[in-house]
């Protein structure tokens, strides 16, 4: 299958190079040293405007079965798309920032044309919101009226020392996995979490937010964010609907104005995220989750330091280079946050997993996946997975039931399987019967 990826910036350049060997890639880069940077892969590069007709023929775009528009110009990724759907590809992906171009974070069968609208800022806006009002979570993955969350336990927590049968979680969330290190543990009833375990939890949306009670982790009251560009606005928007006290910082003053247009119940306030004594004069020690969202990966890494160091409960902060999310985590940062991350995921949905109707990435590499069965009649324990995959639970009747070894699965089933990427095409063809 022949696939055109228009823009080798840090998305276009790991799309091709997750796909290289396995597809027909062919990138169109209008810089010089990006296209040449990319060239070392197994690709065919082309140099040009990929909103020209005549660069996207040169790239052989009227072959292509997948066309993904990924630049860092949203005008060029709307008008190469629909040049490249008016030619004859068959589905197209687009990026945009601007979320003057997008009324929610993903948008499918755009009415313009477009199969996938993914805004990243948008994306990463929800996700931090999100792990404000669940406490303890630091990744989570929505599948249609699922919701399936890590949650991090540590020594105070009231599950700490535990076995699963001993804890009172609600009657449609379920234990799925344990992350013990490298590891990932399939629990019984008689596993004990540990201090430092992240446990995913699966189960019915408007339930699983009963987990905090369980986990025993402390409910956010007040929240401080810095920066207020598309992602810091948007997450203060969610969060006033969950009746936070929210304090919004911003060192320029006209975006600072141009955000107290937007909100409601945020409290702006004009400065330097990094200003000890700023943050000293507006008692950030007593906020509960600090959230660094600027343009500078460094800044957001040193402002929730900052605020850790103060007294800050939690730290979750944005970064736009993947390589940083390690250390990031490494150095006391509770959530890390990657906008490119949704836009990979949306192209590895279309390209890898045909038959699973929704993906989500729980940690770095460990994906969630949903398949509708095609096997009738057989246990889970005869199903022979790979290493590192679990049948979380199945989905039967709109009934969530936890899935254990004996478990029969039916055809039609629906399944949530945690596994790691490399292991989708093979839990894929097993599924299959």
């Amino acid at each position: 299958m022949k696939i055109v990826i228009a823009g080798a910036g840090e998305v276009g350049y790991s799309i091709a190079q997750e796909l290289a060997y396995d597809y027909d890639v062919t990138v169109i880069e209008i810089d010089e040293k990006k296209a040449s940077e990319v060239n070392r892969l197994n690709v065919d590069v082309v140099r040009g405007n990929a909103a020209s007709v005549k660069t996207l023929k040169k790239a052989g775009v009227e072959n292509a079965r997948l066309f993904i528009s990924v630049t860092g110009n949203d005008e060029v990724n709307l008008l190469s798309a629909l040049a490249a759907k008016k030619i004859g590809v068959e589905t197209v992906i687009v990026r945009v920032a601007n979320p003057d171009y997008a009324d929610r974070p993903v948008i499918r069968d755009h009415p313009v044309g477009y199969d996938v609208l993914v805004c990243p800022e948008l994306v990463l806006a929800s996700e931090f919101a999100k792990l404000v009002t669940l406490p303890g979570s630091i990744e989570f993955a929505e599948l249609e009226d699922l919701l399936l969350v890590e949650l991090s336990v540590d020594s105070k927590s009231a599950v700490a020392g535990r076995r699963i049968s001993e804890i009172n979680f609600p009657k449609n969330v379920i234990v799925a996995a344990i992350h013990r290190g490298d590891d990932i543990i399939l629990p019984g009833g008689n596993e004990i979490l540990n201090p430092g375990d992240k446990i995913a939890v699966l189960g019915k949306s408007d339930e699983i937010h009963l987990v905090r009670g369980a986990i025993g982790e402390h409910i956010a009251r007040s929240v401080v964010i810095v920066g207020a560009g598309t992602v810091g606005v948007y997450t203060a928007k969610l969060l006033e609907k969950a009746n936070l006290n929210i304090k919004l910082i911003e060192r320029d003053m006209k975006i600072a104005e141009e955000a107290s247009k937007e909100l409601r119940r945020t409290k702006i306030i004009e400065g330097d995220g990094t200003d000890l004594n700023l943050m000293m004069e507006e008692e950030i020690e007593k906020a509960d989750v600090i959230i660094a969202c600027t343009d500078s990966d460094e800044k957001n890494l040193l402002i929730g330091l900052l605020g850790k160091s103060l007294g800050v409960r939690k730290a979750f902060v944005r970064v736009d280079k993947k390589d940083y999310i390690p250390l990031f985590e490494k150095v006391g940062i509770d959530a890390v946050l990657s906008p490119r991350k949704s836009t990979y995921l949306e192209v590895m949905k279309i390209l890898r997993l045909m038959k699973i109707k929704e993906v989500g990435e729980i940690k770095e590499g460990v994906v969630v996946l949903e398949i509708e069965s095609e096997i009738d009649n057989r246990k889970i324990s005869d199903l022979k997975l790979p290493r590192n995959t679990i049948v979380a639970a199945v989905k039967r009747d709109g009934e969530i039931e936890v899935a254990k070894g004996d478990t029969v699965i039916g055809k039609s089933d629906m399944l949530y399987v945690l596994t790691k990427w490399e292991n989708v095409e093979e839990v894929q063809r097993r599924l299959r019967g």
